[in-house]
């Protein structure tokens, strides 16, 4: 129920362009196609030989130069030593896409200060945020809320899950895939959770006092061993003093409650589990300050109150709860987690996924179904690489995810996260169908380029389970500082206009099978959607189709929206097949279901992966060629019909001159050369590429 800050952003940017030249380079970011950007900067004024200087161009040029411009103009102005001049740039985008030009200003006197410039960069992203599929028309309120709530924060990508009375009925992602936005996203990317993360922890913390492995009054100080440091080094070795004896008597429960002794606001060292450059220096490591470093450099400091008497949000608090599960139950927290917690059941993703992952710093590290993430351009010293000073931007390196697991640092899907409230009680016990048990419970969280909300209202009895429960993933944050609770609103407020909710004679519906396979050859595949359970009413659901492995020239891209009648058990969903005469292995591709209305609800099978198998053997020369008259070679060979193939010649078995491209139509078929009397020796060789 709190949003993690630690960083303030403001989408204006200040430098100053020396008279003499300028490096600095403008980057506008992601700006959708449409929409404006704009950076405020200043160029001073200088004199030259007691001479003022004066403006005399003043434009962009480059390829892209129109969709950037400048306000005001100081073209022919003099410009007054010691005075700054303000501008206005803009980015307009025309396109997706990068975009660049350079801002250039030549003053007088001309030389010695020459030309002026400043790069200019960003990238045009479709104004639209695409769905992953089509959905029933009864839950359009959803579909308004995600869309909407996305272009008006200027969020380019995020995904929901929601279940009514804890049955799935709405599974969705908007926008796009990748950062050239070419791919629309899939429903089950990984987004980073921010300090979600914690519910997870909270869950493990009590599942384990449950156990009697700890307890709530479990001293952490003295169960962790982890002993302070203090910077001070003598002939007997470092000397470790506890400044604040009140640590000795924090206990678990209080780390839990956020009433551990540590008040961020008003501490002189501020929020450390994000200070781990500073941490490093200050204790000399020649790595990236670990959760054991940052909590040995924080037993040395003094407490801001006295545990268990006030509570005040604590990541580092819940910092702490994460060693205290390796502890107690002798493996990394992550296994912990994901093993323990919720096993293979929840971290289960048909199409080759997990879940629940750790997070990562640097982009070329983040798991394969992550999403990207949309930071602003502010560059830092990156805590992943420390020591080094590379520059980049918070979410790509400049904060040390890997250190933020237990209170910050876990990636998972929306699907991932209703699994994880459908097994327990959000940031509490584990959940048994059938208890009572009436549980209201909202958490966000908030990182640089990451929005998240995670809600579970639910009143459960043996008879009945009644509420709503949803996970809301974005990536990116901007600085309004409500983004979390306005999307926790919108989606809320959408379920109020919705009627059309699970009920009994909607039934349950899912793919018949996990997985299919067809032959390239063939002209299509069929998979069967299967309902279960009383199916006394007419119910609509929809689907999509999502590229794995396979692409367009594979199989016809098809969606849509697909009813069932009263009493209707099944239906049959049919894709085109492509032959693209290519031979090229197995290629994959699923089929999704997205939404449900009528009463109906998702099984579990919510994705079929469908395998084309391509089983034609490599095209080969058959009988003997033949060297005509003239020296014409003619050859037969065997291939698949519709195979595409290239006829090669070679003199020396390295080089190869491609003769002739064709579509073989017939089995066997023949090639010919008549240019083979030109050459001494001629190898030749059928290709498909």
């Amino acid at each position: 129920m709190s949003k993690t800050a630690i960083l303030a952003f403001t989408i204006l940017l200040a430098f100053f362009l020396a008279p003499e030249e300028s490096n600095a380079q403008v980057d506008f970011g992601y700006v959708p196609v449409g929409s404006t950007n704009t950076y405020d900067f200043s160029f001073s004024g200088g004199v030259w030989n007691g001479t003022n200087l004066v403006m005399t161009v003043e434009e962009f040029i480059g390829p892209d130069a129109g969709e950037f411009s400048v306000n005001p103009s100081y073209a022919g102005d003099t410009l007054l030593y010691g005075s700054n001049y303000p501008y206005v740039m803009s980015f307009t985008p025309t396109a997706a896409g990068f975009a660049s030009a350079t801002f250039t200003n030549f003053e007088t006197p001309h030389p010695p200060f020459g030309a002026g410039s400043a790069p200019v960069q960003g990238v045009g992203i479709p104004a639209a945020r695409p769905g992953s599929g089509p959905i029933v028309p009864e839950l359009a309120p959803l579909e308004a809320a995600m869309t909407n709530y996305l272009v008006s924060h200027q969020f380019e990508a995020g995904t929901i899950a929601l279940m009514y009375n804890s049955l799935l009925v709405f599974r969705q992602g908007y926008g796009w895939r990748d950062t050239n936005f070419t791919q629309v996203i899939h429903p089950d990317n990984l987004f980073r959770l921010a300090s979600v993360s914690k519910m997870f922890t909270a869950s493990a913390i009590t599942k384990l006092m449950d156990e009697g492995v700890i307890s709530n009054g479990t001293l952490v100080y003295s169960y962790l061993g982890i002993l302070p440091w203090n910077g001070i080094t003598g002939s007997s070795g470092t000397t470790n003093v506890l400044t604040d004896g009140r640590i000795t008597n924090i206990t678990v429960g209080e780390l839990l409650n956020h009433s551990g002794g540590w008040n961020r606001d008003v501490s002189p060292v501020g929020d450390p589990p994000f200070d781990t450059v500073e941490i490093s220096e200050q204790m000399g490591l020649n790595y990236p300050a670990t959760q054991t470093n940052v909590i040995s450099w924080m037993f040395s400091k003094p407490l801001d109150f006295t545990p268990g008497t006030t509570n005040v949000y604590s990541n580092f608090g819940y910092q702490i709860l994460g060693r205290v599960i390796e502890k107690a139950s002798g493996m990394p927290y992550i296994k912990y987690i994901q093993n323990v917690l919720l096993g293979p059941s929840v971290l289960a993703n048909s199409i080759a996924l997990t879940n629940i992952i750790p997070c990562r710093s640097r982009p070329r590290d983040l798991a394969p179904w992550e999403i990207w993430y949309e930071d602003y351009p502010t560059l830092f010293q990156s805590a992943v690489d420390y020591p080094t000073n590379l520059q980049v931007r918070w979410a790509n390196g400049g904060g040390y995810y890997e250190s933020f697991d237990s209170f910050g640092g876990l990636s998972a899907s929306a699907i991932g996260l209703c699994k994880y409230l459908l097994n327990y009680w959000e940031g509490g016990d584990q959940r048994y169908p059938g208890e009572y048990y009436d549980w209201g419970y909202i958490f966000y969280g908030s990182l640089p380029a990451t929005t998240t909300v995670l809600h579970q209202s639910i009143t459960q009895s043996p008879t009945a389970t009644n509420g709503i429960e949803y996970s809301v993933l974005f990536n990116a944050r901007d600085a309004d500082p409500n983004d979390n609770e306005e999307a926790d609103n919108a989606v809320l407020a959408a379920t109020a206009a919705i009627t059309s909710w699970p009920t009994n004679g909607g039934g349950s519906i899912q793919w018949q099978a996990g997985a299919v396979s067809v032959n390239k050859n063939a002209p299509s595949v069929t998979v069967n959607l299967a309902r279960t359970g009383s199916s006394t009413l007419p119910v609509k659901i929809s689907y999509t189709t999502y590229p794995i492995t396979a692409g367009p020239t594979n199989y016809t891209t098809t969606a849509g929206i697909i009813s069932f009648a009263a009493n209707q058990t099944s239906q049959a969903i049919t894709i085109p097949i492509l032959n693209d005469g290519v031979s090229e292995g197995t290629r994959t591709f699923s089929l999704e279901l997205i939404s449900a209305s009528g009463g109906a609800w998702f099984g579990t099978n919510l994705s079929s992966i469908v395998s084309i198998v391509d089983t034609n053997a490599a095209p080969r020369f058959i009988g003997k060629p033949v060297l005509q008259p003239g020296g014409i070679f003619n050859a037969q060979f065997a291939a698949a019909a519709g195979m595409i193939l290239s006829l090669q010649v070679s003199t020396n078995l390295t080089a190869w001159q491609t003769l002739k491209t064709f579509t073989n139509m017939v089995d066997p078929s023949t090639v010919t050369d008549s240019t083979a009397n030109t050459r001494r020796f001629s190898y030749y060789r059928l290709v498909n590429p």
